[in-house]
């Protein structure tokens, strides 16, 4: 459903830009791979030729640089920022909920995707992929004010807040809490810390008189 900032719904990095070619999806992997195993600055030419096993002259026919390569992995991940799959017709808090769920599950399977996305102070030097990061910020935050918005009209979500302040609060939180997880060197689990962080954040969301 959702991933990414919070409401995005992430490729599941198997399936990345129909667009790309077999040998630029491959280049793709191997520099999440590079970018989980030695941080984001470990991402070089030079690592991800010998990575691969061909010289760096090969890599340069695919991609400018390494940081066409990150500006690929950002534009896909804004491109699956959708909300497609929201149903209004389902419990908002449930969905939300199923997204968040969704969301710790693909950054424990791919940590380097946190290395990317949460960037923007590696990218001041270098525009788009930083006008990028705050596309995908923008889209997260008005996708989930049109959700909380929704669920506010069901009474299924409090309404004593606007959805905007809400929105900002949960995508901060979330942003967070992931943050933190990547600055203990992901040593733990994610995914069953983020369970409670979840049932606290529906608690939060609950109308008021519940």
């Amino acid at each position: 459903m959702f991933v990414c900032e919070y409401s995005l719904t992430f490729i599941s990095v198997k399936k990345m830009k129909k667009d790309l070619s077999k040998r630029q999806n491959e280049i793709i992997h191997i520099s999440l791979k590079l970018i989980a195993e030695k941080g984001i600055q470990g991402l070089t030419i030079k690592n991800l030729a010998n990575e691969i096993g061909v010289v760096e002259s090969a890599i340069y026919r695919h991609f400018k640089n390494k940081f066409e390569i990150l500006n690929t992995i950002l534009e896909t991940i804004r491109e699956n920022s959708v909300t497609d799959n929201f149903d209004k017709n389902v419990n908002t808090l449930e969905q939300l909920a199923e997204g968040w769920e969704n969301h710790f599950k693909i950054f424990a399977s791919f940590p380097a995707l946190v290395s990317v996305i949460f960037s923007e102070d590696l990218f001041q030097n270098e525009t788009s992929l930083l006008n990028k990061t705050k596309e995908i910020m923008q889209k997260s935050i008005k996708d989930l004010t049109s959700i909380i918005k929704h669920g506010q009209k069901k009474d299924e979500i409090r309404s004593d807040i606007k959805a905007e302040y809400l929105a900002l609060m949960l995508i901060g939180s979330i942003r967070m809490f992931v943050k933190q997880w990547k600055m203990s060197d992901y040593s733990y689990d994610l995914r069953k810390r983020g369970n409670i962080l979840i049932n606290s954040l529906k608690q939060l969301l609950k109308p008021i008189d519940e």
